[in-house]
């Protein structure tokens, strides 16, 4: 399990206390935010080499792709290499984060509940309730529709792989061990410990086209080197309690010692400092 946010200084300190085994990882979104504003560029040729710089597989990569950030601003470098390039690279990292790079699906939840944050509390419950219920008879939906022993994201990527490896060639060298060409490049791929030379297969756990052509060369199935999590089964299993609905408030029977106290809120206290401005 691996946390991942914004760098705010709070929220590492917090992970840290309470999940002190778990990874805390940046955003690459919020850092190349920061790396624009720092050092006042504003080009989106530098913003797309910061997210290639993050998301290279093999450190031979990374400083290639680092070079090509030298040559625009040298003040860069220094400046990820304080930061540590384990907390938002994958070639660096510590944790197979896998496909998740950002904190973009927190910033999607806030997105949903925008509105319902300024109603009182328990609409705001009754609001992501019904969201959440929404939500999982949605996957329960796509799971029932799913053929394939991986979920739709997955098989995409597998089929992709597939159609990949249609023009790479197999040079066998022990059972677990295979080189493979893909045209003038060749890459190292080992069955036994599911690695590929190009990076993808490890960091993933899903097999690259390298691999692919590995596996129907040695007659085996590709959904046997996928990871258990992108499997059918484990989709469904983490949807199969539901949400269920709640009857209408006028039916409902509450006991006398929670209907009768009346619960008042706290009284008003000043914050200190200027008020925030209300936008």
């Amino acid at each position: 399990m691996c946390f991942m946010s914004d760098r705010n200084e709070i929220i590492w300190k917090g992970t840290t206390n309470v999940c002190p085994e778990s990874e805390h990882y940046a955003c690459i979104w919020h850092l190349s935010v920061n790396v624009l504003k720092n050092f006042n560029i504003n080009t989106e040729d530098v913003k797309i080499l910061l997210f290639s710089l993050a998301k290279a597989y093999t450190k031979q990569h990374f400083e290639t792709i680092m070079g090509r950030i030298d040559q625009i601003d040298t003040r860069i470098r220094p400046y990820l290499f304080d930061i540590g390039y384990s907390k938002w690279s994958r070639a660096y990292s510590n944790c197979k984060s896998t496909w998740t790079m950002t904190s973009n699906i927190a910033e999607s939840l806030n997105n949903v509940n925008r509105l319902a944050r300024r109603l009182p509390v328990i609409s705001l419950l009754e609001f992501m309730r019904v969201t959440i219920q929404r939500w999982i008879h949605k996957h329960n939906e796509e799971a029932d529709k799913t053929t394939s022993n991986l979920t739709k994201k997955y098989d995409v990527y597998l089929q992709k792989s597939i159609t990949l490896s249609c023009n790479m060639r197999v040079i066998p060298s022990t059972v677990d061990l295979h080189d493979v060409a893909e045209g003038a490049k060749k890459y190292i791929v080992n069955l036994n410990t599911r690695m590929c030379s190009c990076g993808r297969f490890q960091y993933y756990e899903i097999p690259c086209g390298h691999a692919i052509v590995v596996l129907r060369y040695r007659k085996l199935h590709e959904a046997d080197f996928c990871s258990a999590f992108y499997s059918l089964k484990n989709f469904k299993d983490a949807y199969v309690i539901p949400v269920e609905p709640i009857p209408c408030e006028s039916t409902w029977d509450i006991p006398s010692y929670i209907s009768d106290p009346k619960m008042m809120p706290p009284g008003p206290k000043r914050a200190a400092g200027r008020p925030k401005f209300e936008r």
